[in-house]
């Protein structure tokens, strides 16, 4: 379709959702120019234990940047992508990062995918001053704010508060949180029970942990099973072992429902864990479920209009961490459009000043004092795995 036609068939969205469009076509009408390209660089869990995250994020930017070149580029240059797998590796991300800063001169890197990569990868942006927007939701990653590092998941504070209001709708009091030791769910754990101490109607009365790696989680949860007084359980982590702890909670027969962060709010999860996950509970942002939002809404447009790209050019459906890559995509050409350079420094200033810059996730504003995470509300919807996929329960 060509890009008049497809900008007059939106003229019902909202301004500010257009404008969003226009920008990650990067003023398609403009001719490139026979300039150098913009590089930028990217450090993705494509393989190991994180690939479901990592690997739908790699194929997003790779085909949002052909999106873009093919209409015209961004400030008349073409993008040109450099994308490195670091194996679900903290040490071989911080060794692609080191090439990206001082091999390929990028202007700007969009990664990583987790918690640990991040901060293993961090030190080297902010000594060689180079913006970075993470994919990880970690809060460690946005507090304290760091100059150089963005980051665009939902802070894990909102995220529990989220999931804390549905519990109580639905007459949820008292819960147990499993979580792991190493990198975002011991982050998570800290977040989820300081947020239980601020939300005086949660109380959690059992908080089990496990080593990352560990393949087999029964032992946690046959004490959880064991107290009366646990109405639901909180599983705060992200990799192989969420699937290893929904196939023992279903082997035990627990009758109290399984919730867990946002990080399992793909595709890729129900089908690893297989008929043990039907029935658990979790935090996900709209693109998700977008066929199941109000029609006319511009959330539900969007995030349907992305996900028919994604699957025209992939054949498969777009997990939620392919919409933070997008997202990120969005943010930073937005940054560069703005800056109206390529200079690390100025994209840096530019990307601090976003307002209300919507996405397939949400709607993003930054500040000096908040590089990603913090808003005042969640965007977060509760979906239930019900025969495999994501039904929208709140």
């Amino acid at each position: 379709m060509k890009l008049l036609q497809f900008l007059t068939s939106l003229t019902r969205w909202p301004r500010r959702a257009i404008l969003v469009l226009i920008t990650i076509l990067s003023f398609a009408a403009m001719p490139a120019m026979a300039e150098d390209p913009i590089r930028i660089g990217a450090v993705k869990s494509l393989t190991g234990p994180a690939s479901y995250i990592g690997g739908p994020q790699g194929n997003t930017l790779e085909l949002m940047v052909d999106q873009i070149n093919q209409e015209g580029g961004v400030l008349g240059r073409e993008l040109e992508l450099i994308l490195y797998d670091d194996a679900t590796n903290p040490e071989r991300a911080r060794t692609m990062m080191q090439r990206l800063l001082t091999q390929d001169r990028v202007s700007a890197v969009i990664g990583a995918s987790l918690t640990p990569t991040t901060l293993a990868m961090e030190p080297l942006a902010a000594r060689h001053g180079i913006l970075m927007i993470s994919q990880a939701g970690s809060r460690v990653v946005v507090s304290p704010v760091r100059k150089w590092l963005f980051a665009v998941p939902e802070s894990e504070e909102l995220v529990a508060n989220e999931t804390y209001d549905h519990m109580v709708k639905n007459g949820i009091r008292k819960v147990a949180l499993l979580s792991s030791t190493a990198g975002f769910g011991r982050s998570a754990r800290q977040t989820y029970l300081e947020s239980a101490e601020k939300y005086d109607r949660i109380e959690v009365v059992m908080d089990e942990t496990f080593a990352e790696g560990d393949s087999d989680m029964t032992a946690q949860l046959t004490r959880i099973r064991g107290n009366a007084e646990v109405e639901a359980i909180i599983l705060l982590d992200v990799g192989n072992e969420p699937a290893i702890i929904a196939r023992n909670h279903a082997a035990l027969g627990i009758e109290v429902p399984l919730y867990s962060t946002h990080g399992l709010a793909a595709p890729e999860f129900p089908a690893l864990a297989g008929p043990a996950a039907e029935g658990m509970r979790i935090p996900s942002p709209a693109m998700l479920v977008a066929e199941q939002l109000p029609k006319g809404s511009t959330e539900r447009d969007l995030g349907m209009a992305f996900r028919k790209l994604y699957q025209d050019r992939s054949g498969s459906e777009p997990n939620t961490f392919a919409g933070y890559a997008h997202d990120a995509l969005l943010l930073l050409v937005d940054a560069i459009r703005r800056a109206g350079s390529t200079d690390p420094a100025a994209i840096r200033d530019s990307l601090e000043q976003t307002r209300d810059l919507v996405g397939v996730s949400r709607s993003y504003t930054y500040g000096p004092d908040n590089h990603g995470g913090l808003y005042k509300e969640s965007g977060m919807r509760i979906v239930e795995i019900r025969n495999g996929g994501f039904v929208l329960i709140d």
